[in-house]
């Protein structure tokens, strides 16, 4: 009985490490997807200022 005991703790004791293992994870998953949005969404702006001030710089018409 004692060894069941035992090993029912020891068991307990591996899925705990295994599911903090694996929140860790997904919180660090989360984390990139956020850095990977954030990273897009500051390209995207920087291509649409540099795009308005593409179309502001009219180029002189030649006579």
């Amino acid at each position: 009985m004692a060894v069941v005991a035992i090993s029912f703790l020891a068991l307990d004791a591996v899925v705990d490490v295994n599911s903090s293992v694996i929140t860790k994870r997904i919180e660090m998953a989360q984390a990139s997807i956020a850095d990977a949005a954030m990273s897009q969404h500051q390209l995207a702006s920087a291509v649409q200022a540099w795009a308005r001030r593409g179309h502001q710089k009219q180029p002189a018409a030649i006579e």
